[in-house]
Formats: structure tokens, sequence, C-alpha cells
């Protein structure tokens, strides 16, 4: 006889209390599909809450702890693969005109700041006459009250504090400001191969907790911090060539200038520097300054790094600084919102109108000194008005006349008004003479919603 195959036996329903029973136990196979089914619709079995948190939930790919590093030849490829918003985003960013700046585009600096800021630039400028190859790193880190105590120690007889530290260099440190502390000093080399022909770049990186500012000061060499355009065709400077400053920030600028900042790995140093210093001392603001062609450095510098770093507030105070670039580049500089600039213009300094040529304009804000160290404050300035003992002059003949003079060193007045040392003793005899506003800005105005408006 033919056996007939018996059915699977399903185990049998498990009473309850109450006299109902559970369900029988599905199968695997019924697990799986149902495993199966929930992948294709993922809310499935998701509360009403869970269903909305889960539609309001950006996707875990697109953040750091998610992120699926991948090698790709095309760059912008790999930025967007590394990115952390969405697609997009990164293409648009706040921007700022001299027509309608941000609000702290047009704060106005203390006088105690700026004259902090002068003498750190005369320390930088200076402290070669004492020691040429002094290495500001040795100081990091060291408190005011410390390096005090070291130069009491210490004598004329024996000037060295630690063996390799002059007391003289350590003494106009303090002077700077109270609770000043040195946190980096870099020195670059334009040219190491030949010795002859290659130009030094330091920056020196401090700090104050009462200013609340991370100070960073740019220097040249002896001789570019004397006579900026030494090397250029100094008769016909309005003729000098120009190059694009970087693809990121593709305006022209004098080709001197962005060579010699490009020249060295400096910018890469000190932005490494500063982004430690940021987690350190977050409320602290960055300042760049410098003097002669250390301020065209800190010029540059500071709107690289501001456009990096959107979320700090980045300001420049720089000292007898030359025009950099053109028009393209002044409104470039005034495009950035997180980024102040002003610049401090002492008495005849004739380099402050250099290099001459419809092409080459200022940016920022000015501070004029007069002779009798009077302040006022020009809102985006432009240029220096032409004087009768300047250098600007309406015709050929005068324009001529007036750098054949400075090249032959008839203009002592000027020389000696570009010198930092002019602009530090001016600041400190003017006791507290100081401007309120932007010599511009005459009238109180009118306010609305608690916001200064102002009439033409």
């Amino acid at each position: 006889s033919l056996l007939m195959a018996q059915p699977p036996q399903l185990p049998a329903a498990t009473p309850k209390k109450g006299g109902e029973q559970l369900p029988i136990n599905t199968p695997k196979t019924n697990k799986t599909q149902t495993k199966k089914k929930m992948r294709k619709t993922p809310f499935l079995g998701l509360s009403a809450r869970k269903k909305l948190k889960k539609c309001l939930t950006p996707p875990r790919k697109n953040f750091g702890s998610h992120l699926r590093q991948s090698i790709s030849k095309n760059s912008q490829a790999a930025s967007m693969t590394l990115s952390t918003s969405y697609n997009g985003v990164d293409d648009y960013r706040l921007t700022s005109t001299e027509h309608d700046p941000a609000p702290f585009q047009v704060e106005l600096p203390s006088k105690n700041e700026i004259a902090v800021h002068s003498k750190v630039c005369a320390l930088m400028d200076g402290y070669t006459a004492i020691h040429r190859d002094f290495n500001f790193a040795m100081l990091s880190g060291i408190s005011h009250t410390t390096l005090q105590k070291e130069i009491e120690r210490s004598s004329d007889e024996k000037p060295m504090i630690a063996g390799t530290c002059h007391r003289d260099v350590v003494s106009k440190l303090l002077d700077c400001a109270d609770d000043i502390v040195v946190e980096g000093f870099f020195r670059e080399y334009t040219n190491e191969t030949d010795e002859r022909e290659s130009e030094r770049m330091e920056a020196c990186i401090l700090s104050s907790e009462r200013l609340r500012q991370i100070v960073v000061c740019f220097r040249g060499s002896t001789a570019n911090q004397a006579k900026p355009l030494a090397k250029s065709n100094f008769l016909f400077a309005a003729k000098q060539a120009s190059s694009i400053l970087h693809k990121e920030q593709p305006v022209p600028v004098l080709k001197t200038f962005q060579s010699a900042y490009f020249g060295t790995p400096l910018e890469k140093t000190v932005f490494a520097l500063l982004a430690n210093l940021a987690t350190r001392k977050p409320f602290f603001d960055v300042v760049m300054t410098g003097h002669s062609f250390g301020a065209a450095m800190a010029t540059i510098a500071s709107l690289r790094y501001a456009s990096l770093n959107s979320q700090m507030r980045v300001s420049c105070h720089v000292f007898g600084s030359l025009r950099i670039g053109g028009e393209e580049w002044r409104q470039r500089v005034h495009s950035v919102p997180n980024l102040r600039i002003y610049r401090v213009e002492n008495g005849a300094d004739p380099y402050v109108s250099l290099p001459s040529g419809n092409e080459w304009i200022q940016c920022g804000h000015a501070i004029r000194i007069s002779d009798d160290a009077a302040f006022e404050a020009r809102r985006f300035d432009r240029d220096r008005p032409s004087s009768a003992g300047g250098v600007l002059s309406n015709n050929m003949l005068g324009f001529v006349q007036a750098k054949v003079g400075m090249a032959q060193g008839s203009s002592s007045q000027g020389k000696v008004d570009h010198e930092i040392a002019s602009y530090g003793e001016k600041l400190t005899s003017s006791g507290d003479s100081w401007f309120t506003d932007f010599c511009e800005m005459k009238g109180s105005g009118i306010r609305a919603n608690n916001e200064r408006r102002m009439l033409a």
C-alpha cells in the first residue's frame, strides 16, 4: 500500500489566563519575509512621532562619524565627499560692501589696543639691533610675571636670560602690555638655495587676556622694512607688475607682495597655530598687524584667514601700509563681513601713497595722525588727499620730482614719519586724545527700531 506523507505537526496553542489562546508561532520563513518587507518600507511599525523624527533627521552619511573617505583625483568631488552640509549650501556665503557693511566692520578700535599693536611692531622691527637672530619661540607660554622676575635677576654684566634670551629684548616685550604672552614664533626664507638672494619672513603670535586678542605680527627683512619697494623700479613704480593673489581670491595684487607672501610656508604654520589657539581661547579675536612691508603681509593674511574662518572676528591694524592692489582687491576685502581693517597713517609718510598710479588703491578705514598728534578716522578711505609737500602730484613733472627726491633721501621728514617709532611716540604722547566717530559721519542722524540711520 502507498504511504501517505504526514503533514508537519504544528505546536499546540498555549492557553492563556482567562481562557484565551496565544497565536501559533510562525515558522522562520514567515519571519524572513517580514524582515524583507520592513526593509522595503522603513517606516513600517513606527509610531507617528517616530515617523516624523525619521523624516526630519538628515542622513547620517553626511556627518563626520559616518564619513566614507574616498580617494579621488577630482578635488571638487573629494571636498563634496567630506562636506558636512547638504549639496549646494557651500555655494552660498554672506558678503558685505563698503556701502552696506557688517556692524563689526565699522566698529571703532580703542586707542589702547592700537598703541599695544604699535609697540609689538616696534619690537619686531627693532629687536635685530640687539640680537639679530633672537628666537621668540623660547619665550612661548612663559607668563609676564615670570619674565619680569628673570629680568630682575639679570644684570648688565650678564644680560642673557636662560643663556640665550637677551634681557633688553625681553624688556621691550614686557613693555607692550601688562599681560602679553608669546604663543609662537616662525622664521622662514623665500629662497633657501641661495642665501644671498633669500629674504627673511617672520611672524610672532602673542595673546593678551585683557584685550581678549590673539595678535599676529608680520615682519619682512630689515631692508624691506626700511624700503619696501627698494628692489622694484622705484622711479616708475606705477608700472609695476601685478599677479593674481590666489585661486581662492582671484584678484590682481602687486607681484612683489604676492611672491613674498606665498614664497614661504609661513601661512600654513601660522594658520595651524591659530587653529590650536582658537580652541584654547574660544572668545578671543584674531588681530593681524605689521609695519611697512609687514603691513602688506598682514593685510593679505587677514583676508585669507577671515575667508577661511567665517566664524572668527578678524581685525587688521597696520602701520605705514603700502597699496597692495586695485579696485578688485579693495572690493574683495570689503566683501568679507568678519574682516575689519584699519590703516594708521602718520604725517607725511610717503609710502602710504605708493606704488603710484590709478590702478593702485588702498582698502579699509584710515586713522590719520597729524603733525600735532591729532587723530581722525576716515570710513573706507581710498587715499590720502594731495598736499603741496606730499608725494602726490597732479602732473607728471611733479610726480618725477617727488620720486627723485625720495630716492635721493631728500625727504627726511617723510622718512622719519615712516618709522614705527614715530607712530608709537605720537600714540603715547597724545594722552587721551582719540576720535569718537568717523569724520564723515556728521550730525546725530535718526534712530529707527533702535538702530542708527543716516540721512544723505
